[in-house]
């Protein structure tokens, strides 16, 4: 099968096993372009999904499988319209514009998925962008995928408690001057009124008795009629009157009619539905702060707006005495109160920069105990290495009186450090004068990771674009000026890349087949910036700085806009020198090869004729044959083994004494790590093939006891080996050298270029050789 999908994770082992005789074909048969888009992809730690053809035939790596969910397997090798179809027309866009060699990207896109039998809104980041055929036009749409569902979950959870902090913000900025109860009320009921949409906001005094209460006075709203009534309600009772008088908001709903009942609660009413009843103290006794709904069409009298007023400014000097302090703390009480129940860590200074109050979401997430954050103990929960930037921030804003914005890690209740952000504002008096700080403390860990995330992901694929080993350029057409390159393209050129212009290509280093320059004209880039022309699998000569020449396999090709015009070419390189050394050794190989097996039939054809010389071939004479033709045999297996390149001596020795005697107990060898030639590795088989048979027959092996010591050095560059035989029968002179003898003193002398003597001691046989060092013939 195709290289191109080994290393592709599960989803290259799935697309190698799959059966795609319905869609692409036999994967072996799939174009260059494909495979090679394929490959890439695979490789990929981004999750990346191609929509190959018309169709959308859908090729993916295993980081986008994890995306696809319980779709997949089965999403792999389907049409994208079928794989996907809740988002059909999106993908038919983009396959529309994507084959029509546009690019499309989306930032935070939401489409409705359902990857796991439901649907599920996701938000993504997707980048799209053609993929070229072997024809150079856009034949699929590669995609980049990045999940950014929990970030954006988690920055809209923040804006919606920016929003929440928002109202908290404006209420003490409008109440930042006001001294009077009626007008902090005022403003609180009012922003209160706004945040439910109330359209009046109005105020009123109260009766209370056990079974009932009335709200009577002067109800009035910017830009509407001063209205006055009395409103009874009776079903309330006691329980109304309890609330009030504890301080407790009641929520009004639906008051209509002259005389109205809702939910058991009876009203008599002239038409005021409300919504919120703050009470507090007016002139001694309980009143009424409302945002209600204005709906009265009646006018009032001037004598009942005058009582009103005149009532009004007789209590107002005592309403201001007793209830400010009573404003003060039910404020403190609410602003702790909501405070201590958001999520966000909020935090109040005085003017030296005293920290005055945590809220409770601090010490939960700290682990701090109750009040342990106030002065400067908060900075105790910073992180060691952060604390020191953490206190100088906060001192110079303090000092400055300016809003500040600093982060540092935060060590939370179980051990974990969490990166958090703190943002303050300053707070000021009716006068101007600074009281210290307000702000809050974020935890956007979370948030962090995803960015440090993105970033790594990005990273890691422009590290993986610039390990490729094919290298790129883009240029503008026409003019050809070099604006993008990758490190491969510069490390296999030898130089980064000059972005002057298309003609000045010919100060390159591109050399014809007689070494001579050549013209800018004939570069493939060149080609495709000019004339349109699409280049493909061209083989080119480089000359590098270095005058080393290299051999480049080129890919040039225009990208087309919409009215077909060139707007930029690529030109992709790939270096083949390795490919064209290895043709022009194979070739040398091959050559070698039928020298040796020349020679080969040389050796055989002496041995026969010297193993069978006379009329009386006998069976010892064609068992030797065999014997020396063994030898020879596994002299070219261990050649074979090691590529017909040099052989160590010693595994040469142990190899060829085998085929003689199957167990080797009785052979030491003794010597360093020296190599061989091929031609003398079967010399020096035949020497030892010849010396182990005769002590087999004759010598220390013929017996019990007998053995045989191999011994190698190199010393002084020269090759010291001896073969001794110990054990065997007594040894005794030949009258005649045999052919074996013959052929190892004269032949293996030969080859070795020194002596090699045969010593037929009482002892045992010695064998001696002393030669120069073997070298590669």
């Amino acid at each position: 099968m195709p290289v191109f999908l080994d290393g592709g994770g599960e989803c290259g082992a799935l697309i190698k096993s799959r059966d795609w005789s319905d869609s692409l074909g036999p994967v072996e048969l799939w174009s260059r372009s494909l495979k090679a888009a394929t490959g890439l992809l695979l490789r990929s730690p981004v999750p990346m999904v191609m929509l190959w053809g018309e169709e959308g035939i859908m090729l993916y790596n295993d980081a986008y499988s994890v995306f696809a969910g319980g779709r997949h397997p089965q999403l792999l090798g389907s049409r994208v319209r079928e794989g996907w179809p809740e988002v059909a027309d999106f993908n038919d866009h983009v396959m529309k514009v994507g084959l029509a060699g546009g690019t499309l990207s989306f930032k935070d896109q939401e489409l409705v998925l359902h990857r796991h039998g439901e649907p599920e809104t996701v938000a993504m980041n997707l980048d799209y962008s053609p993929v070229l055929g072997d024809d150079g036009k856009p034949a699929g749409v590669l995609a980049i995928v990045n999940d950014t569902t929990d970030r954006v979950a988690a920055e809209r959870a923040m804006q919606a408690r920016a929003d929440r902090l928002g109202l908290f913000d404006r209420l003490s900025q409008e109440i930042g001057d006001i001294g009077a109860p009626d007008e902090i009320m005022a403003v609180t009921a009012r922003l209160i009124g706004e945040h439910m949409h109330a359209s009046v906001v109005a105020y009123a005094d109260m009766e209370v008795d056990q079974d009932a209460f009335t709200i009577r006075g002067d109800w009035s709203a910017k830009g509407a009629q001063s209205i006055v009534g009395n409103y009874r309600l009776d079903a309330f009772g006691e329980t109304a009157a309890r609330a009030m008088r504890a301080g407790r908001a009641l929520v009004l709903r639906d008051v209509i009619g002259e005389l109205g009942e809702v939910e058991g609660a009876k009203f008599l009413s002239i038409g005021i539905q409300a919504t919120i009843c703050m009470p507090y103290v007016r002139a001694g006794k309980l009143a009424a702060m409302m945002a209600v709904h204005q709906n009265v069409p009646r006018d009032w009298t001037a004598d009942e707006l005058s009582l009103v007023a005149e009532a009004t400014e007789r209590s107002w000097a005592h309403i201001v005495r007793v209830r400010s302090e009573a404003i003060l703390r039910e404020s403190e009480d609410r602003f702790r109160n909501i405070a201590d129940q958001t999520p966000v860590m909020l935090w109040v200074t005085d003017e030296t920069g005293y920290c005055t109050y945590l809220n409770r979401t601090w010490y939960e997430f700290t682990g701090q105990e109750q009040h342990e954050g106030e002065g400067f103990g908060w900075l105790n929960a910073v992180h060691e290495e952060d604390r020191p930037g953490a206190e100088r921030s906060f001192l110079a804003a303090n000092e400055a009186h300016v809003r500040y914005e600093t982060d540092f890690r935060v060590r939370r209740a179980d051990g974990k450090l969490r990166w958090c952000i703190d943002a303050a504002a300053p707070r000021f008096d009716g006068s101007g004068k600074f009281l210290g700080f307000v702000g809050s403390v974020i935890d956007v860990d979370e948030r962090r990771e995803n960015v440090e995330r993105v970033r790594r992901s990005e990273e890691q694929l422009r590290a993986v674009i610039d390990q490729m080993p094919v290298g790129v350029a883009i240029a503008r057409a026409p003019g050809g000026e070099i604006f993008l390159y990758n490190q491969a393209l510069e490390e296999m050129l030898g130089h980064p890349l000059i972005s002057d212009g298309a003609e000045t290509y010919s100060r390159y280093g591109g050399i014809d087949e007689d070494g001579r320059a050549m013209p800018a004209e004939r570069y493939p880039l060149y080609r495709a910036v000019a004339s349109g022309e699409t280049v493909i699998n061209e083989e080119m000569r480089y000359r590098r700085p270095s005058g080393a020449v290299v051999h480049l396999l080129a890919q040039a090709a225009p990208v087309l806009d919409d009215e077909g015009r060139a707007e930029i070419a690529i030109v992709a390189l790939q270096d083949i020198t390795a490919r064209k050394r290895a043709e022009t050794h194979q070739r040398l190989l091959i050559n070698e090869l039928s020298h040796r097996a020349k020679n080969l039939l040389a050796i055989i054809q002496s041995i026969a004729q010297q193993s069978f010389k006379g009329d009386h071939a006998s069976a010892d004479s064609l068992a030797r044959f065999e014997g020396r033709l063994g030898a020879l045999s596994a002299a070219h297996g261990i050649l074979t083994q090691e590529r017909w390149e040099k052989v160590p001596l010693r595994r040469l020795i142990c190899d060829t004494f085998t085929t003689v005697r199957s167990e080797d107990e009785r052979l030491t060898l003794d010597g360093g790590d020296i190599l061989v030639s091929p031609k003398v590795s079967v010399s020096i088989a035949m020497a030892i093939h010849e010396l182990a048979t005769n002590a087999l027959k004759y010598g220390s092996l013929s017996n019990e006891t007998g053995k045989v010591e191999v011994r190698w050095k190199n010393e002084d560059g020269r090759l010291r080996l001896s073969w001794k035989e110990r054990g065997g029968p007594v040894v005794h002179e030949p009258e005649r050298r045999g052919f074996g003898s013959r052929m190892i003193e004269r032949g293996l002398s030969a080859e070795l270029g020194g002596s090699v003597v045969i010593h037929f001691e009482p002892d045992g046989v010695l064998c001696e050789v002393n030669a120069p060092m073997p070298v590669d013939d």
